[in-house]
């Protein structure tokens, strides 16, 4: 009998097992669940773990049984047996199936008879830095820096997998996210030049350093341009103060992309599109070994997508590609290489007043959602991003890991447009924004796990250090007074008459700023039900900013101490209870053009009390939190005087609820409500005190479902309703003292397998064609109705 260990997707048998004909299985369960599997030929061991993650069912199987075997390609609507029996054909092995329901793979001459013996197994291989197949993610890496389940990580996390973005058709990173509890954007209007987002009410945008790429700071800028959702496996958004594992962050939390890694199963998939607006985009996914070994492998994908928008004279253009590289000489050690190259051709909607939108009762003609206010050849946002790093790890044993990343970013802007003034009758005043933009940044993090068990305890000990630095550079012409406004516009005509010469003066900075940390985590698990979460940190930053407008240079330092403390209770029926304690650090690392001083760091601390139901063999979890989180010292732009601002305090309270389920072979869902009471405390204006936070609507609520038909007779055959419900917010009262009428929005989506190549779908966004508005210190127009058609083909 052979005594090695069973490979993941096996399970602890101590039973003896006889042999069971897939034959026999079929006839004694014909109701057995059909799914519908698109698996490429490949890795063996892979495709059985695709196979039993998608079917729910235990796989068991050996590793030296199925090392370097490739498997047939899987496809069709099949039983888990079905699926496993096309997977195996000419590999040598054949299916039994245990008497507990277990497929188990052998090979063809062996006899299986497993007695008494300590085989260890887990439940499945999902990683928290890989793929996930479905939409129920277990395991994630934002919330501890270490690869650890969900159901132990004792503070709010939702994470969106690739399965579900290829579900929507995500264009956005804001598309993406937009199920998400807690999660706000502005329409894409926005949000296709900027990562820019509101966790619990507060500000978690590129900016606020906030957005992260595989577990590191990116960029330097709100506007240095948007992620490509195109390239990432998942998503994973902490919410709440976090800076104790990654120091100067929001309040409001973090989100974290994690990008598609080279595949050790063989990938190839192309696709176009065609839709609305005269959109036209092409996507390729290739990956896979490099070698018989398995030793190198890679990955490759990319976008080129040439589209017009809902406003005329806006395009909606993109060119991405992102090449990665693995070597993994052994189980012990990996280097990973990743990179992207990424082009925006696009525009900026102009923000506007509230009184210049349909939707203000003032009389006068008003700017529509279609209207393009600008000037034909010199509104532009045209925007480079190239990233290039690598990561490496290595096991010195079973319990001592060390890992190493390091990258660089760097992102040219230019960014030209005319920003609506004043309306008088039909005429509209504009003003000059001139802007040429250039950011780096050097970021790396370092760190060694050390896991020690001792009896009815274990320790799992996350020491390390990270370092960010960065440099902004922003060149701005804006116009400021009369006599710099730009031509006027008649909009009974729309008549565009050209520019002329900017007048406006330099109004831009230089900033160059250095961030390190040092910090200390102990997850510490008592008889496998108490887990205890400690973590320290302590952080230096320094910063120098350099205004162009009186040549005057600032320098700032800031040191500060964060921590966190949780603790969580694992029962067996899958339920988790937690209660944790955060807080977070962010520099305010800007300045006011023309005006000396710097201001005070951002800080913020948040009580949260929670709860996970994960049901044991199940595919679904359900989470609900009940959080306090307070900010002092926030910033704030203010669009009229093209000034930042501090004031003194403010507060979000609220409940986030969400559930994910792969409920059976053929429906899956996702929901989530989020309740938010985000007020100022303390303001530098007194009226302020008491209002609600800008733009965070007191309820949001969403909904997506996929369902296949296949017990309809139409097993190629998926449908996929969304809903999107946003409550009323309110804006500045230099903006309207009104508030912002709530809505929702409606998503679909229909997809057909002609075979196991070739997919035929169609992508409908708000497909009410709903009417609504934004407005967060300005304001901008919804998307209309758009549907998109596409055809893709794997092999």
């Amino acid at each position: 009998m052979r005594s090695q260990l069973l490979c993941p997707l096996a399970i602890a048998i101590s039973v003896l097992v006889a042999p069971v004909s897939i034959t026999h299985a079929a006839q004694a369960d014909p109701a057995a669940a059909l799914h519908a599997y698109a698996l490429p030929a490949g890795s063996l061991e892979s495709t059985l773990i695709a196979i039993g993650q998608l079917s729910g069912r235990q796989v068991v199987f050996l590793p030296d049984d199925v090392k370097g075997r490739q498997a047939h390609k899987v496809s069709g609507t099949l039983t888990a047996e079905q699926a496993v029996e096309q997977a195996l054909q000419g590999s040598g092995l054949s299916l039994l199936i245990s008497g507990s329901g277990a497929l188990t793979v052998q090979p063809d001459s062996d006899v299986l008879t497993l007695g008494v013996s300590n085989i260890n197994a887990v439940a499945d291989e999902e990683s928290a830095y890989g793929p996930v197949y479905g939409y129920v993610a277990k395991r994630a890496a934002s919330g501890t820096k270490t690869d650890t389940p969900l159901i132990e990580t004792p503070q709010s996390i939702s994470v969106v997998t690739r399965t579900e973005m290829d579900a929507r058709k995500s264009d956005t990173l804001a598309d993406a996210l937009g199920y998400t509890p807690g999660f706000v954007s502005q329409p894409n209007g926005f949000s296709r030049v900027a990562d820019d987002y509101t966790l619990r009410g507060f500000n978690v945008g590129s900016g606020t350093g906030g957005m992260l790429l595989d577990g590191m700071k990116l960029q330097s800028s709100v506007y240095d341009g948007g992620i490509e959702p195109f390239g990432l496996e998942r998503v994973e958004v902490l919410k709440g103060a976090s800076s104790v594992l990654y120091g100067q962050l929001s309040p409001g939390g973090l989100i974290n992309a994690v990008s598609k890694r080279a595949s050790a199963t063989p990938l190839h998939q192309v696709s176009a599109e065609y839709g609305s607006h005269n959109r036209k985009q092409y996507t390729f996914d290739l990956g896979g070994p490099l070698d018989d070994q398995g030793e190198f492998s890679y990955r490759l994908n990319g976008l080129w997508r040439d589209a017009d928008t809902q406003v005329d004279h806006i395009r909606d253009d993109k060119r991405f590609i992102a090449p990665a590289f693995t070597w993994k000489p052994n189980e012990d050690t990996s280097l990973t290489i990743l990179a992207s190259h990424t082009e925006a051709l696009t525009g900026l909607t102009p923000p506007l007043t509230y009184a210049m939108t349909t939707y203000s009762t003032q009389p006068g003609p008003k700017i529509g959602p279609d209207d393009f206010v600008g000037e034909p050849g010199y509104d532009h946002f045209n925007s480079r991003i190239d990233i290039l790093g690598y990561m490496f790890e290595h096991s010195l044993s079973d319990t001592l890991k060390v890992r190493h990343a390091l990258r660089y970013y760097q992102s040219n802007v230019s960014w030209n447009y005319l920003l609506p003034y004043t309306l008088t009758g039909n005429t509209l005043t504009r003003r000059y924004s001139e802007r040429d933009e250039h950011s780096t940044g050097w970021t790396t993090d370092n760190n060694v796990e050390w896991t020690i068990e001792s009896g009815r305890w274990r320790h799992t000990l996350l020491a390390g250090a990270d370092y960010y630095h960065k440099t902004y550079d922003t060149h701005r012409h804006i116009s400021a007074t009369v006599a710099q406004l730009a031509p006027s516009l008649d909009l009974s005509r729309f008549a565009y008459t050209g520019v002329g010469p900017n007048t406006a003066p330099e109004s831009g900075w230089e900033i160059h700023s250095r961030q390190a940390g040092i910090y200390l985590q102990d997850q510490i698990t008592f008889d496998d039900r108490w887990v205890l979460l400690l973590g320290g940190r302590q952080d230096w930053a320094e910063s120098r900013n350099y205004s162009f407008a009186n040549q005057t240079r600032t320098p700032r330092s800031d040191q500060k101490a964060t921590g966190r403390v949780a603790l969580l209770y694992l029962f067996d029926n899958g339920i988790a209870p937690y209660v944790s304690y955060s807080q977070s650090f962010q520099p305010a690392d800007v300045a006011n053009p023309g005006v000396a001083g710097t201001f005070d760091p951002i800080e913020g601390e948040q009580y949260e009390v929670g709860i996970r139901y994960q049901p044991p063999g199940g595919n679904t979890l359900l989470s609900a939190a009940l959080y306090s989180l307070t900010q002092t010292n926030a910033i704030t732009y203010d669009a009229l005087t093209a000034q930042y601002e501090q004031y003194g305090k403010s507060r979000s309270k609220g409940v986030e609820l969400e559930a994910k389920t792969q409920w059976t072979d053929n429906l899956s869902m996702t929901a989530a409500y989020t309740y938010t009471d985000a007020h100022v405390l303390e303001d530098n204006v007194v009226s302020n005190v008491g209002k609600r936070l800008e733009g965070v609507p007191y309820h949001n609520a969403s909904f997506w479902t996929d369902y296949g038909l296949a017990e309809f007779g139409l097993p190629q055959l998926k449908i996929g309703l969304g809903a999107l419900y946003t409550g009323t917010t309110r804006t500045s009262p230099l903006i309207t003292d009104r508030k912002i009428p709530a809505y929702s929005r409606f998503d679909a989506r229909i997809s057909y397998d002609i075979d196991e190549h070739w997919q035929l779908t169609a992508k409908a966004q708000n497909l009410t064609n709903e009417s609504y508005l934004s407005c967060s210190t300005s304001c901008r127009y919804g998307d209309e109705r758009s549907v998109i058609g596409a055809v893709s083909y794997q092999w």
